[in-house]
């Protein structure tokens, strides 16, 4: 069976990254508590976390969230867990991604470009960007309304 749709409709389904500009308003709180965590956002598909759901210029997802993540050199994106399934995927750059426990214990790697981290749902994850240079890691959240994360540090919440 043969959907119709036009150029109109393709055309909004399309996302250029140098189109949009970085929000920095998603993570200003914890920017605020700790300048590691300033962090900026360009969302493609959907909200992520950010509850900007009808955001103009942006797909409206249904199944789930794709962003671009952009961490300065030395910046954290702190240990936090979703409800969902996220996949960090690095575009430019190189960063430490890991997987940490309530115990404290803590498994992590380097991921260079084009490499990526699954985090299931409930688990505890962060990355860092431990390098001189400026970032650029694809997430994707498996759900178009995501939940707030939980964060080990509640007062990143």
């Amino acid at each position: 069976m043969a959907s119709q749709f036009t150029g109109a409709d393709f055309d909004e389904h399309v996302q250029r990254f140098g189109a949009k500009e970085l929000d920095w308003e998603p993570f200003a709180a914890q920017g605020d508590i700790d300048e590691s965590y300033r962090r900026a956002h360009v969302r493609m598909v959907g909200a992520s976390i950010t509850g900007k759901h009808e955001e103009a210029g942006t797909v409206t997802a249904s199944n789930f969230t794709l962003s671009v993540m952009m961490l300065p050199p030395g910046v954290v994106a702190p240990s936090h867990a979703h409800e969902v399934e996220e996949v960090f995927f690095v575009l430019k750059g190189e960063i430490t991604a890991w997987w940490e426990h309530d115990d404290g214990t803590v498994l992590s790697t380097v991921l260079k470009e084009r490499e990526m981290v699954f985090s299931p749902a409930g688990i505890m994850h962060g990355l860092r960007n431990h390098t001189d240079e400026e970032t650029l890691v694809q997430v994707v959240i498996g759900v178009g309304r995501p939940q707030k994360p939980t964060y080990i540090d509640e007062t990143l919440a």
